[in-house]
């Protein structure tokens, strides 16, 4: 990758930040940081909208922001958006592409963080312009949304910069709602797997979607059977395997908290059948764009959320060779990335940027992420189909090596204590190595030679020595990783 190509994607980063950070800060007045935390974002958006009822002024510099993002955005894609984007495919290095919906919240910034340990870069598909590129009338928060998008994405401010030779993360130009409204290769091609996917698990006699509703209506009990078998539809929020008449409940209870009245009247009205279906339609499209994306960017893709994950894998698995194409990556990833982001290592959200900086500054993440892939590798073909042991496998070894860290700590500190109390006796007891200090201005040109003096010199070189030690122990992946799980 040429320097001018690596500038070029600095350049559009850095005034992509800019323009998000002036929005949150003309319609919140703050910074993210200092308008809430992670976790309380709804809490702190209730507060603001309260004070805004009581403020015309504020409603309408509101709504000016909003006006002033979709407006600097679109310029920016027109201007920098081609030449950074093709500056991200250039990248010659470990790249992952978040995906499997267009949202970044908490959980997506958690495995963001969590996954620079591994990769040299994350590619995440812009989060906020699917919500200005076009009118989304069927959601009953289209504006509280975007500026979610906006607070958890400035999150990763810190970790950008021009003093790294990859950026860590890319948050490319992204026209996905464009793409499906306007272009008619990518109508054609997601008709197309969702076609491959419905006729893969459903019925070989579906040649196109609207097969799936006819084979639905004339035998709705098969329908719903082997869409249970094949664990087709998972509703939000929900993990795979539940049965369809509890995940239909579901799917419409989150219907009627997120999308509008009319929008869930008029769905609800045509039956469960077709609401069944439009939900796994809902599904597989985001892993189109996502397909797309990491074969165009040559990345491997990156899913967070487990619900999400399992419908990756059904299309990686069905047997069709455009979709095996597409998604024939190094086998060891997809298992090494589901295990980074597992329950079980958690802890690992809880690293500070300026460790995740030191980290990435010194390649930390490559001998990681090797270690990571011999282990995997290790491991026989039917080990690594079973992600749930391949994951136990992955915490187990980060655990282990996290042990082994906090033992050699403990043992440089049990070596250098026993070094402290042999050089004490020598001076002939620790009072000499204590007050030497004290005591060094008084006992003028006779200390040099005297034991006390050399007992002192060697005490100050032992803690010398052993500060060097521990820095060295303590700028390691697994010293970061040990003070993120003892947090």
């Amino acid at each position: 990758m040429h320097q001018q190509e690596l500038h070029d994607l600095i350049i559009y980063q850095d005034r992509y930040f800019e323009i998000l950070t002036g929005f949150f800060i003309s319609v919140t007045g703050y910074l993210p940081r200092d308008f809430s935390s992670l976790e309380n974002f709804s809490e702190s958006i209730q507060r603001m909208a309260s004070t805004l009822k009581e403020s015309h002024t504020k409603i309408e510099k509101s709504f000016i922001a909003f006006s002033v993002l979709e407006k600097d955005l679109k310029k920016l894609y027109a201007e920098e958006g081609g030449k950074a984007f093709g500056a991200a495919k250039k990248l010659d290095a470990c790249k992952l592409n978040l995906g499997g919906s267009s949202r970044f919240l908490q959980t997506q910034l958690n495995a963001t963080r969590k996954s620079l340990l591994y990769s040299d870069t994350v590619l995440i598909p812009d989060p906020v312009m699917p919500w200005l590129e076009k009118k989304r009338d069927e959601e009953q928060f289209q504006y509280v949304i975007p500026l979610q998008m906006v607070f958890f994405i400035l999150h990763l401010s810190d970790l950008r910069g021009s003093d790294f030779d990859l950026p860590p993360f890319f948050v490319f130009p992204s026209f996905e709602k464009s793409l499906e409204e306007h272009d008619q290769q990518t109508q054609e091609n997601s008709i197309q797997l969702i076609t491959d996917v419905f006729s893969h698990y459903v019925d070989s006699g579906i040649t196109h979607p609207q097969n799936i509703i006819e084979f639905a209506s004339r035998n709705p009990d098969e329908y719903y059977k082997k869409i249970e078998a094949s664990r087709l539809f998972v509703s939000p929020g929900s993990e795979p395997g539940e049965s369809v008449k509890v995940a239909l409940e579901n799917y419409k209870a989150e219907m009627r908290r997120w999308r509008t009245e009319d929008w869930c009247n008029e769905l609800f009205s045509k039956g469960d059948v077709n609401i069944v279906t439009n939900a796994i339609f809902e599904r597989i499209i985001p892993n189109y764009h996502l397909l797309e994306n990491a074969d165009e960017l040559r990345s491997h893709p990156l899913l967070c959320i487990s619900a999400q994950a399992h419908y990756y894998q059904l299309i990686a698995n069905m047997k069709n060779s455009t979709i095996g194409a597409k998604a024939s990556f190094d086998p060891s990833v997809f298992p090494i990335l589901q295990s980074l982001n597992s329950k079980r290592l958690d802890y690992l959200a809880n690293i500070k940027d300026s460790q995740l900086v030191m980290l990435r500054k010194t390649n930390e993440n490559i001998e990681f992420r090797r270690d990571l892939r011999n282990l995997v590798n290790s491991l026989s073909d039917t080990k690594l189909d079973d992600l749930g042991y391949v994951t136990a496998e992955v915490c187990s070894h980060i655990e282990s090596a996290v042990s082994k860290h906090e033992k050699q700590i403990s043992s440089l500190n049990n070596k250098y204590e026993a070094k402290n109390k042999s050089t004490a006796l020598i001076a002939g007891g620790t009072f000499a190595v204590t007050m030497f200090p004290v005591l060094a201005p008084f006992l003028g040109v006779l200390l040099p030679v005297s034991g006390a003096a050399f007992s002192f010199g060697k005490y100050v070189t032992d803690k010398l020595d052993k500060k060097a030690e521990v820095d060295n122990l303590s700028h390691s992946m697994f010293a970061v990783i040990s003070l993120a799980k003892n947090k």
